[in-house]
């Protein structure tokens, strides 16, 4: 019989493959990480903003147009005049407030005492076209003041593909299945049992899941989803190989069982019997 000890070795692994495949996806843009206050000279109100969605998600889809309507109401009167500079990640962004056109990186001076009630901002431009899952700012607006600078807003969404977000979905599935299977071996493993083929499997399951990452990581994703679904088929494999394992061995220790019952029974009749021989002599 062989003795697995892979329970803390597969674990570290799982750990660390984990971890590294969460880091392309923690990313944050290169927008301003500045942590500013709200600004209270003016208010923004988004009224609308449009853009498509990858299937099942509220991620935008990479490679299509972003539109957006910003409001800027209580605009306050005890300053003379301010600076919104503009900032977005989106490919060829354009806006406007009043008549003024706006690109990434406009800085629009705002009269305060002329602007009325409210002034409007539309924006557009297409989402940058990723082919793995990142974080990208839409729009950010900064407000400078003799006071200092003030945050008016910030638009930040994740941006995604088909072919990717699939990838992860069945990633993460076969993740799922090979903790699962790591468990189960473990414990076959404890118990004895000869699951030397469902280890295989296993660590074929746990080869292919890193391949799909690697494949993730370089953008290609056709690749990593296909490495994905390998590495499920062959962790599931391995998960209906070990539980065989323990039932055959649940089948096998009841037959011992019945065995054993049956002897006893046999003895214990050959007792009777010779009692009832002796009776008779006697």
């Amino acid at each position: 019989m062989i003795r697995l000890k892979i329970s803390h070795k597969y674990i570290l692994i799982a750990i660390v493959v984990g971890a590294l495949f969460f880091v392309p996806l923690m990313s944050v843009s290169g927008a301003a990480t500045k942590k500013l206050t709200e600004s209270p000279f003016a208010k923004s109100e988004i009224k609308n903003i449009d853009y498509e969605v990858v299937s099942g998600t509220e991620r935008v889809k990479n490679s299509t147009e972003v539109s957006i309507k910003i409001v800027l109401t209580n605009i306050s009167k005890e300053i003379g005049t301010s600076k919104l500079i503009f900032y977005s990640e989106l490919v060829g962004a354009e806006g406007h407030i009043e008549d003024t056109v706006l690109q990434s990186g406009s800085i629009y001076t705002l009269n305060h005492g002329a602007v009325g009630e409210e002034a409007v901002v539309s924006w557009s431009g297409e989402a940058p076209g990723v082919n793995r899952r990142g974080s990208f700012t839409v729009l950010n607006i900064t407000q400078e003041t003799a006071e200092g600078q003030y945050l008016v807003e910030s638009i930040i969404r994740d941006v995604s593909s088909e072919t990717a977000e699939e990838a992860l979905k069945v990633w993460y599935k076969a993740k799922k299945v090979i903790e699962e299977v790591n468990q189960t071996l473990t414990n076959a493993s404890e118990k004895g049992l000869n699951v030397a083929s469902a280890s295989t499997k296993f660590e074929l399951a746990m080869e292919l899941l890193n391949n799909s990452l690697g494949h993730y990581n370089m953008g290609m994703q056709d690749a990593a989803l296909e490495e994905a679904k390998r590495a499920l088929i062959h962790a599931e494999e391995a998960n209906n190989l070990t539980k065989g394992a323990e039932l055959s061995s649940g089948i096998k220790n009841y037959g011992i069982l019945a065995v054993v019952v049956v002897v006893i029974v046999v003895v214990l009749v050959l007792i009777l019997m010779q009692r009832k021989r002796k009776r008779g002599i006697y």
